[in-house]
């Protein structure tokens, strides 16, 4: 039966906000190509802004995600990297999880057309339930699953200004979740982004696509930007669902307005709506956020932000529908205390609530149907100076109160050392905590139906009171820059973990429960390597290796189908010991550059048949005949036909290979 959400069907949903949006873009690119002069006007570097950076200039980025302060990568105590936006323009990649490939040490395998299982150090899942994922401020965090559900949150990417990847635990900045990692998305002020821009794409998978935007400043001091964005990908059919309409259709669109009302006070708007579908599954969301930061001194800043964001989740296949509200509130306050000490501090509040509708029966509820969960948490950081501009010690915690597991403490004591201005030494100790998710506290799921007179029905039942996971990490981390066209950058780790949530057998009534517990002790150790080389004036070479061993110990498995579900329900066999990506950039002339990103990936030992290890490559050729104009093609998996990335997934599902492909793309700013 064709799903009432095929495409060939389906009207456009689209929310009055994400109309108005289109409409006024619209209008105004009109406006624009009627005026010969508004290019002059305003800003048109949309494309030219992405000049090549020196490496000098590279070593001098700064990073907010490690301190909640702008801060010099190079001496920044923790194992970072920045993605930029030239990075993301250079590599040709049409998605938010396929930019995360270019950051050392973060596995992203490719499910199907919208579903990707990420993670950094381990426990790669389709919700990335250890990593704590936001954009501007906002977290993109789905209760449900405690984790990130990506095909919500594809972001036009011309609009990103730089993703910050911190590799390792940053829960006493951020919070529970971010156990594994932090992934931190800034986009661009809305002042850098006048003008016009409009990009379209087609090719193999990437079917259609087309965004655009335009920028334009409000009185003496404010500045806004409308953009909207679209695309159709095609996918390569599953093993239990052979339908070759396999598609990923995405429409979204928003806007951002920021204003400098004086020197020492700023506020920033903006929102966003989408609408995608996939399958016989639709998303939709909007969301409203708002920012005001205050100078209130050369050594102390103050913000307050506030954010409100909605998604809804409907099924045809299985009749399902869930919804989701959740306003958050939080404030910052740093300041310098003496010569010495540099102290940031804040506290937050956030509210979610749900609403969950299955005419499943007990082939999948919840119970309740229906919940609203409350977050509070305050934190304190102090970078204590020991030696001018060579030693610094960091101490901090957080505490927070969920209405799931109560009070949870995430300290954290770092150090680093700079000797000079080509070395930096640092290390850290920390802990993280995830809470449990709302399917792990109050699900309820069929596993195997009843076969009378021998076999009970199985069900998978929620434990409300089951403990948050636990992390203790020990980092330690060097960088060296010995050239001006050379730099190192190694982190090294152990994590011990306990309490990872796993399933145990329960006490048989009606039905044989399998019920969520603490099941599983884990360890996980290994290393990150980052080089950046820029040999000649007009070649960049970045090199990014990875290892990692982890170990995961089911104390009591429960075994179906030849599978410990424990193990399964953790992500315990989803990470490649090894990854390398070697990523290089050449300007062959002053109109045309070429990117080749050679990458391989060690195997997977996941249930059923397993993942082999693969080795592909992705192409991208780019000729710039005016300034503002930018035509490129790019060949992505170019060494086989088709590869997988991922195994069975929690569905149960084989999961769809990865098909080579090519796409062309043009690019306009004006």
């Amino acid at each position: 039966m064709t799903s009432k959400f095929s495409p060939r069907i389906l009207p456009l949903h689209l929310s009055p906000l994400l109309c108005i949006a289109t409409v006024v873009t619209a209008f105004l690119l009109l406006q624009a190509l009627q005026q010969e002069a508004l290019a002059a006007t305003y800003n048109t570097a949309s494309i030219d802004e992405l000049a090549d950076y020196s490496l000098e200039d590279l070593m001098q980025v700064k990073a907010f995600s490690a301190s909640k302060q702008p801060e010099h990568v190079f001496t920044t105590a923790a194992a970072i990297y920045v993605i930029s936006a030239k990075d993301i323009h250079d590599s040709g990649v049409t998605s938010l999880p396929e930019a995360l490939r270019l950051a050392p040490g973060v596995q992203v395998s490719r499910i199907d057309v919208n579903k990707w299982a990420i993670g950094i150090r381990g426990f790669a899942g389709r919700y990335s339930n250890k990593l704590l994922v936001l954009q501007d401020g906002r977290t993109l965090y789905d209760p449900l699953y405690s984790g990130v559900i990506w095909s919500e949150n594809e972001i036009m990417l011309e609009d990103i200004e730089q993703i910050e990847v911190i590799r390792g635990p940053g829960a006493t900045l951020w919070g529970t979740n971010a156990v594994n990692g932090v992934i931190n998305i800034t986009t661009k002020s809305a002042k850098n982004t006048q003008g016009g821009l409009i990009t379209a794409s087609g090719g193999t998978s990437e079917l259609g696509a087309t965004a655009s935007r335009y920028g334009v400043k409000i009185g003496d001091d404010g500045y806004l930007r409308l953009y909207g964005k679209y695309f159709y990908r095609q996918g390569e059919p599953l093993v239990k669902n052979p339908d070759p309409d396999i598609f990923w259709r995405d429409q979204r669109g928003g806007f951002r307005a920021d204003w400098n009302q004086t020197s020492r006070n700023s506020f920033t708007l903006q929102g966003d709506v989408f609408n995608n579908f996939a399958l016989t599954t639709r998303f939709q969301g909007e969301n409203l956020l708002g920012r005001w930061k205050s100078t209130l001194s050369d050594t102390s800043e103050f913000s307050l932000q506030l954010y409100y964001n909605r998604t809804t989740n409907d099924s045809d296949y299985n009749d399902y529908h869930d919804a989701w509200d959740t306003g958050d509130l939080e404030l910052q306050h740093s300041f310098a205390l003496g010569d010495m000490q540099k102290v940031v501090w804040g506290s937050g509040v956030r509210v979610a609530h749900d609403s969950i509708n299955s005419n499943l029966g007990v082939l999948y509820a919840f119970n309740p149907t229906s919940r609203t969960q409350s977050l509070y948490s305050a934190f304190l950081q102090d970078n204590i100076t020991l030696v001018p501009d060579t030693i610094h010690l960091i101490l901090g915690s957080r505490i927070e109160h969920n209405d799931t597991t109560g009070w949870e403490v995430l300290p954290t004591a770092r150090l680093t050392v700079t000797p000079n201005e080509q070395h930096t030494f640092w290390g850290a100790v920390s802990r993280a905590v995830r809470t449990p998710s709302r399917s792990e506290t109050t699900i309820s799921s069929q596993l195997s139906p009843a076969s009378p007179p021998y076999a009970p029905e199985v069900r998978l039942v929620g434990t409300p009171s089951v403990p948050s996971e636990k992390l203790i990490a020990y980092e330690a981390g060097y960088r060296y820059h010995p050239l001006k066209t050379l730099s190192f950058d190694l982190a090294l780790f152990y994590n011990d973990y306990s309490s990872l949530i796993g399933v145990q057998k329960g006490t048989m009534t009606t039905f044989f429960p399998i019920n969520v517990a603490p099941a599983l002790t884990a360890t996980g150790k290994g290393g990150e390597l980052a080089i950046d080389w820029r040999p000649l004036t007009w070649m960049n070479l970045v090199l990014a290796y990875s290892y990692l061993d982890l170990t995961v110990t089911s104390s009591s498995p429960v075994i179906a189908n030849g599978l410990d579900l424990s193990r399964s329900l953790m992500y315990a066999d989803t990470a490649p010991r090894h990854q390398l990506s070697i990523h290089s950039t050449t300007d062959l002339s002053s109109h045309v550059k070429c990117t080749l990103w050679l990458r391989y990936v060690d195997s997977l030992p996941m249930p059923g048949p397993g993942v082999p290890d693969y080795v592909t490559m992705d192409a991208r050729i780019a000729w710039k005949p005016l300034p503002t104009l930018e035509l490129s093609l790019v060949g992505q998996n170019l060494f086989e036909p088709t590869h997988r990335e991922y195994g069975i997934d929690t569905n149960g599902d084989l999961t769809a290979p990865v098909a080579r492909s090519m796409y062309g793309k043009v690019a306009w700013s004006f």
